[in-house]
């Protein structure tokens, strides 16, 4: 496959499943998060929005934009240092938008090992978000994903078995990162009776 060369300047065209991009270069929307619970609450809402189109808990939605980018600290970003907003480590593939290229973990014959591959590169996480509802759809690979959205944890297996990653235990990463949102979701509606309480 042919190199896809970033294209930083040029406009997603209005055809693309996701619509008409505004430029990258315009966007200031803020990509660095002081914790997990920073990250939750900045991409839950957008989730929740994404989640409907899928019929999804958009908890899991989170947990692996989470688990893809280390909770917002590991985006690929261009030459330039601009991220990419990209959550769902979506590769460049037959992308006719903008592009960046960046190392990525794969696992070979059970073995990890690095490499540089082409990513998907968005204006805002929101079109992130869009985009990754799309891709679902529109590969027939993801169909039994797509069918099982009504079992969070059916759903993540079935994009695992589809070879939506090569991490063997990449399902289960995910549902362990939906239980520590669960847990602080709970903790945090805790401290609020308790405030109230008080």
């Amino acid at each position: 496959q042919a190199a896809i060369k970033p294209r930083l300047q040029e406009a997603v065209p209005a055809t693309q499943a996701v619509g008409q991009y505004e430029s990258v270069r315009q966007h200031t929307e803020p990509t660095h998060f002081e914790s997990p619970q920073a990250f939750v609450e900045t991409m839950l809402p957008m989730a929740q929005k994404a989640a409907e189109k899928l019929g999804l808990d958009p908890r899991y939605l989170v947990a692996q934009a989470a688990l893809e980018t280390g909770w917002g600290k590991s985006l690929p970003r261009d030459t330039q240092g601009r991220t990419s907003y990209n959550l769902f480590g979506i590769k460049a593939h037959g992308w006719k938008g903008d592009s960046v290229q960046a190392a990525t973990s794969e696992y070979v014959a059970g073995k990890k090992v690095q490499e540089q591959a082409e990513f998907r590169q968005y204006a805002s996480f929101a079109q992130s978000f869009d985009d990754y509802v799309a891709f679902l759809h529109n590969n027939p690979r993801y169909q039994n994903a797509l069918q099982a959205t009504d079992n969070p944890e059916h759903f993540v297996r079935e994009l695992q078995r589809a070879g939506y990653a090569t991490d063997p235990q990449y399902a289960k990463k995910i549902s362990g990162i939906v239980q520590q949102i669960q847990d602080q979701q709970s903790m945090l509606a805790q401290s609020v009776q308790l405030t109230h309480r008080g």
